[in-house]
């Protein structure tokens, strides 16, 4: 595994942690006591129906002040998580259900959905009750 000119790594090749919102000890120990090679990414929010299953998988940010920040963070935001939609992408295959990356404002009035399996410059723009009734509807 080589290194990315996106993400920092250690000596030993290690991914470092750059965001600061990490705080939990396995996150910690994973990071500092694997190889390079072993990867861990966690799925921010699985959406499951009591008599369907899993519904979707959802991976969310939200640092973003207003709609224009979250347009202006998105390059960025793709570059950081690449493996994360990557591994999305693959468990919504291997489970049958649709794989979403979310990004909303600070106030959650403004989402942009964005489908997986689509084009990333693709979104669908929601506000706060059109997200819900999305989720309700998945």
């Amino acid at each position: 595994m080589g290194d990315s000119k996106f993400v920092r790594r250690d000596n030993q090749q290690r991914k470092t942690e750059t965001t600061g919102k990490r705080p939990t000890s396995y996150s910690n120990w994973h990071r500092k006591s694997l190889s390079a090679e072993c990867l861990a990414v966690d799925v921010d929010f699985v959406e499951y129906r009591l008599n369907r299953g899993i519904v979707g998988l959802f991976a969310v940010t939200g640092e973003c002040n207003d709609e224009n920040h979250i347009k202006n963070s998105k390059r960025f935001i793709w570059n950081r998580t690449k493996v994360e939609r990557q591994v999305l992408v693959e468990l919504s295959q291997k489970v049958g259900c649709p794989a979403y990356f979310v990004i909303h404002d600070n106030d959650l009035t403004v989402f942009h959905v964005h489908d997986l399996s689509e084009d990333l410059k693709d979104y669908t723009r929601m506000d706060n009750k059109e997200y819900s009734e999305f989720i309700e509807k998945l």
